[in-house]
Parts: structure tokens; C-alpha cells; sequence
């Protein structure tokens, strides 16, 4: 048994597959987690571990609310433009 958790854009659902990710850690089951799976792994990591409860993704919070970056947007991607801009983690 296992928790996998695959890619979205945008803010859609982010924090209930934070949630997720944090399960998967806190239950000690395994946790596969795909592009945006991956980033908000890190994301729920950074609130509960390291004690960041701000801790998101440049590109769930543009306006810049949080302090506490732990995603950063590609410098060669477009920030308006969704898609084409996949990476793995």
C-alpha cells in the first residue's frame, strides 16, 4: 500500500495533496509523487519538519504572501502561460 500523488496546475487541490504527502510521512507509507506530487511533498515537508507553516509555491501564492518560497518558477519558463513547462520535482 502506497500514496501516490500525480501532476496539476495552479492552485486546484494543492493543499489536499499536501495533506496527503504529510500522511504519507506521518503513516510511514510510501509516497510517490509526480511533478506537482513531488513539489508539494517538499512544500508539506518545509510546514511540518522545518516549522515554515507559510512554506508553498511561487506559483500557488503569485502575489508573494508567504516568505517562504521552497518552489521557485524556472527562470526559462513564462509565468502566465500553464503547460509545457513540466519538470520532475
Amino acid at each position: 500500500d502506497g500514496i501516490f500523488v500525480p501532476g496539476g496546475f495552479g492552485d486546484r487541490g494543492f493543499d489536499g495533496k499536501a495533506r496527503a504527502a504529510g500522511l504519507a510521512r506521518e503513516w510511514k507509507k510510501p509516497y510517490l509523487g509526480v511533478c506537482l506530487g513531488m513539489q508539494v511533498a517538499l512544500v508539506q515537508f518545509a510546514r511540518d519538519t522545518l516549522e515554515l507553516p507559510d512554506a508553498t509555491s511561487e506559483e500557488i501564492d503569485p502575489k508573494k504572501g508567504s516568505k517562504n518560497h521552497v518552489i521557485m518558477y524556472m527562470p526559462e519558463i513564462s509565468k502566465e502561460t500553464m503547460g509545457a513547462n513540466m519538470r520532475l520535482g
